[in-house]
């Protein structure tokens, strides 16, 4: 396959993560994939599967935009710098995201999918004592960086 092609099969999958086609996402898998997030390490199409439909249950008006660098192929390797933009519970998140992916054949044999998880935290933070519990932490963490 060419890099031009491993291109249009990401974007592809990213497609159908936007219109939550579950089927569509999960068919870019091998059998034996793993996709590791920051949710945790999924394993095989069942645990893919199972996150995924959490994903887009979660989630609504799920984007990609291509940021940084957008998407690089080289063989069967690719990166994609984007900006993940959601919506949960009626709180709109939009965070930095980095994914990588390791091909084989024409379907992704491993797959990470890094995103800011605190900054989406405080956007999602509902209510005075979620986003003082989320800012806490986040000032904790970031203790001695803003000087």
């Amino acid at each position: 396959m060419t890099e031009i092609e491993y291109e249009s099969i990401i974007r592809d999958f990213v497609y159908a993560l936007e219109r939550k086609d579950i089927d569509r996402a999960l068919g870019f898998f091998t059998n034996d994939a793993t996709w590791i997030t920051a949710s945790g390490t999924f394993k095989g199409t069942k645990e893919i599967k199972n996150y995924i439909v959490w994903l887009v249950e979660s989630l609504s008006d799920i984007t990609f935009t291509d940021d940084g660098v957008g998407l690089i192929v080289q063989g069967t390797n690719a990166v994609y710098q984007h900006i993940f933009r959601s919506t949960f519970e009626g709180k709109k998140l939009n965070a930095p995201s980095v994914c990588t992916y390791q091909f084989s054949g024409n379907k992704c044999k491993n797959h990470w999918s890094l995103s800011d998880r605190l900054l989406m935290a405080r956007q999602a933070a509902a209510g005075p004592i979620a986003k003082k519990a989320v800012n806490t932490i986040v000032n904790r963490m970031e203790k001695g960086l803003h000087q």
